[in-house]
């Protein structure tokens, strides 16, 4: 995934077409229209191609969160968190290299004399944002005994992983500690997420969120289904003959549609352009015509 911005367009809709003659007769979208940066995401990634960093910057260039994505040595996902940088500033925090460079994340360990783990610190562009000690037992063993968070941290979110290296379990807390609920799923032989448990901060099921592959007619459907077991449509998915989201339907039960999106390819088989069509707004504006919101997509 290329760096993207998101920008307001402040030229009405039906300003930005005109009107082209020839072989391609018909309206074309103007590529010169007044538009205002509202948001820009900023990726990194390492040396096999995994994005390793996010960072959100706002229209006054100032940044919002940075996201960091931590894989172990077998480049499996086991780790996400995401700090406000304008809130790290405990200078005991900062650590300062003399031939520093750009560091997205490391640890450091301090070790007893028998070479037991007492702690570890996590550092993010170096900065700690978390550290970790640990209690010996009888046994010699080394046990977690507290977590420090450092206050810009927004939340981090910490994955487990099945046989097949699949994540099967993930957790989430905030800069206290505190729990904000958890994940679990299950895979089809093919390595498709067929289920995923989602259970609140108190370790109870809130809602099963279920996905069934209609290979033959190349649609995927999402229902939730609650401790009572009813079963309720939220999403349905439209696959183009490569295997795109071709036409994505958010639903409100068996019958009433929300939202209907349209996607658009070009001949590189990227995005090109979304048809968000709002069918809410229609009803309740109660209008003739189906509210439009359209996403452009430009490549260099």
């Amino acid at each position: 995934m290329s760096d993207s911005t998101i920008y307001s367009h402040t030229t009405p809709l039906n300003k930005k077409y005109v009107y082209i003659s020839g072989d391609e007769e018909g309206l074309k979208l103007k590529r010169t229209f007044k538009r205002e940066m509202v948001l820009s995401y900023f990726f990194d990634y390492n040396k096999t191609g995994k994005k390793i960093a996010t960072t959100l910057i706002g229209s006054d260039d100032k940044i919002i969160w940075k996201e960091f994505l931590k894989y172990d040595s077998n480049d499996n996902l086991i780790k996400k968190l995401k700090y406000d940088p304008s809130k790290a500033t405990n200078p005991e925090m900062m650590v300062n290299y003399e031939n520093t460079y750009k560091m997205t994340w490391a640890e450091i360990y301090n070790y007893d004399s028998t070479g037991t783990i007492l702690e570890r610190k996590e550092l993010y562009n170096n900065y700690i944002l978390s550290v970790t000690t640990f209690n010996i037992d009888s046994s010699k063993i080394a046990k977690k005994k507290s977590e420090y968070f450092d206050p810009s941290i927004i939340f981090q979110t910490t994955y487990f992983h099945n046989l097949k290296k699949q994540i099967n379990h993930e957790i989430s807390v905030d800069r206290f500690g505190k729990s904000l609920g958890s994940k679990t799923f299950e895979y089809d032989f093919m390595g498709r997420i067929v289920k995923s448990k989602t259970y609140n901060e108190s370790g109870l099921i809130d809602h099963t969120l279920n996905t069934t592959y209609d290979d033959d007619n190349l649609k995927i459907y999402y229902h939730y289904s609650d401790s009572l077991l009813k079963s309720i449509p939220i999403k349905e998915v439209i696959l183009n003959d490569l295997n795109n989201k071709y036409i994505k339907i958010k639903l409100e039960g068996n019958e009433k549609i929300l939202e209907k999106e349209v996607y658009y390819y070009d001949k590189k088989n990227r995005i090109s352009k979304i048809k968000i069509y709002d069918m809410v707004r229609k009803e309740k504006d109660n209008i003739g015509e189906i509210p439009i919101m359209l996403h452009t997509y430009e490549y260099d």
